[in-house]
């Protein structure tokens, strides 16, 4: 299962151009919700037929019997991946691990000594951890961006696909997944599959480690996009394959690559044209995201996190296209920790902006995250359109002549904060009056053709 998450964002005004501390803007965290990820009756019914699949395949030799010359346990991996073609620095956080205090409810207890875990009034635990997709999951898993591995070599024992996959509820249906007894016996379970993403592979069939199980899903008691992992011994107790003082299961980590508690990181930094909207399940969120800007525009910088914790302070900095500092500003939170988090900022792109390509970029525990964005630049294959007017004398007294096709449906000015200092509609005249605006400064002339197309001419007042 994982729970939902109230997710808060603020938008701060506008970026400032010296380094200060932002105050908190927004936040969120999950809640464990109170029901079975996995119902009593139906993790019998996968224990049966996990059984029943294990006897048959060794009887056929495929699996081996369980014997003192296996493996005391195997080393696991991480079990999920992006795809290729997807530039996240993370995308994923954890909502919850195993529950170590068997008491219920609200009786928690997770390797750590801490209380990332959850169990119900009517005594389930969670057996399992839970790793989500982050940001915006419904989109991620829409695209498939989370492909589920193998996290060690194995024999599929187990596959259940078909059912659907954008549930909102912990409504005790049926999920996709694929089970996998490892080489010491072991039993690696991978739930809430994306529907018809799980390997053509059949029961009996071998894996390696790393290779491409399915992708995550909402399947099951799902309120979100999230892989459910779970490991049982070869005698089919729980394993939790973390090591820590409060976890009894097992004596060291089964992991590899041993993973921290708080495993900070920016998921990472996106632009957007307006603020990223998150929508209800099973509804795609609404990232709002754009990263080609023209001069006078207003850009949001957001930052998507997993594990932010309180006093962890990110130094964010926006470069312009000659590598130069345009803004810089720093960020903390207060709240002890988040499971996700996200939070944005807003700034006007002056008239004069430098076109190329800008860079937005955070410093955060010791890691530095960028996105590129652009200013000025047409996308490629885009053709400009042909310039019809121009504008002398430049620099220029007050006025301006315009040369072109008349009228003009609108002609507006902009000075280098990108404010709208004047508009004309409906110019028959050749002649533009620049009277009364400041002197010795450099402005930005938009005109909007019939046609709604609109060109752009810089104009120096002396």
């Amino acid at each position: 299962m994982r729970s939902a998450y109230p997710l808060l964002g603020v938008m701060l005004s506008a970026i400032t151009v010296s380094a200060q501390d932002q105050p908190p803007i927004g936040g969120g965290s999950y809640q464990p919700a109170p029901t079975e990820c996995v119902s009593a009756a139906q993790r019998q019914q996968i224990e049966a037929q996990i059984a029943a699949n294990q006897q048959q395949l060794r009887q056929r030799g495929i699996l081996p019997a369980i014997s003192a010359a296996q493996p005391a346990q195997v080393a696991l991996n991480w079990p999920l991946r992006q795809a290729p073609g997807y530039d996240y620095n993370s995308y994923y956080g954890i909502s919850n691990y195993v529950d170590h205090n068997r008491g219920f409810p609200n009786a928690l207890l997770d390797w750590n000594c801490g209380s990332r875990t959850y169990d119900t009034a009517g005594g389930y635990n969670h057996a399992g951890m839970d790793i989500f997709l982050w940001p915006f999951d419904m989109n991620m898993m829409a695209r498939g961006q989370a492909q589920i591995v193998a996290a060690a070599p194995g024999v599929i024992v187990g596959r259940y696909d078909g059912n659907p996959d954008q549930n909102c509820a912990m409504s005790n249906a049926n999920w996709n997944a694929v089970y996998v007894q490892q080489a010491d016996g072991s039993v690696a379970w991978y739930g809430h599959m994306k529907i018809n993403s799980l390997t053509t592979k059949p029961v009996g069939a071998s894996v390696v480690a790393g290779e491409v199980l399915g992708l995550v899903g909402s399947s099951g008691s799902s309120t979100g996009p999230h892989l459910h992992f779970e490991l049982h011994s070869a005698s089919g107790t729980i394993i939790d394959p973390y090591a820590g003082s409060c976890n009894a299961t097992t004596a060291s980590s089964w992991w590899a690559t041993p993973r921290p508690y708080y495993e900070s990181a920016v998921n990472t930094l996106m632009t957007h044209g307006a603020p990223p909207v998150f929508n209800a399940c099973p509804a795609p969120h609404t990232p709002n995201e754009k990263q080609a800007f023209m001069p006078g525009e207003l850009v949001y910088t957001a930052a998507y996190y997993h594990d932010q914790r309180a006093g962890q302070v990110t130094r964010y900095t926006i470069y312009q296209p000659n590598n130069t500092v345009y803004s810089t500003w720093t960020h903390s939170m207060t709240p002890a920790h988040y499971a996700a988090s996200y939070w944005y900022w807003s700034f006007r792109l002056p008239a004069t902006a430098a076109t190329g390509t800008w860079r937005f970029e955070a410093q955060y525990e010791g890691a530095t995250t960028a996105r590129s964005f652009t200013v000025g630049v047409l996308k490629a294959g885009a053709a400009a359109p042909a310039a019809q007017y121009s504008l002398y004398p430049n620099p220029a007294e007050g006025s301006v002549q315009l040369t072109g096709p008349l009228p003009v449906q609108r002609v507006e000015v902009l000075n280098s904060l990108g404010q709208t200092v004047r508009t004309l509609d409906n110019v028959t005249s050749p002649q533009l009056n620049l009277h009364g605006l400041a002197s010795n400064q450099l402005y930005l002339v938009r005109l909007r053709r019939a046609d709604g197309s609109t060109e752009q001419h810089r104009v120096q007042l002396k």
